[in-house]
């Protein structure tokens, strides 16, 4: 199974006129990360692992108190990434503009309890 390295989030441009945004990851459905305030021009290293099977479906959101969630995109990993190095993945939804920047690893005979564990610091 591949595993897919997110290495760091930065933020061109914010979603919130004012303050600070709130992101948050999240893959395939579930929650992976954040939420997490982040300003623009701001860079948050994450270096956080997720085991997938043939595809993983990555997912920005703007956490708000008042309203909805706001989307900020979503783009596709698939293990035919495996070997690419650095990929930078954009997300420019609702007046937004952020990057998150990913690796796809081989399993490299990592247990399925060692990626887990990994996923739950």
């Amino acid at each position: 199974m591949p595993i897919l390295r997110v290495l760091s989030l930065i933020c061109h441009e914010q979603e919130d006129n004012t303050g600070h945004d709130d992101a948050y990851i999240r893959i395939n459905g579930s929650d992976f990360w954040g939420p997490k305030p982040i300003h623009e021009g701001q860079p948050r290293v994450i270096n956080k692992d997720y085991l997938f099977n043939r595809r993983a479906k990555i997912g920005l959101y703007e956490s708000d108190d008042w309203d909805p969630d706001d989307f900020l995109g979503e783009q596709m990993i698939t293990k035919a990434n495996v070997g690419q190095g650095e990929i930078e993945l954009p997300f420019k939804e609702d007046d937004a503009n952020y990057t998150i920047y990913v690796e796809v690893l081989a399993d490299n005979k990592k247990s399925a309890d060692a990626i887990i564990a990994l996923n739950r610091k």
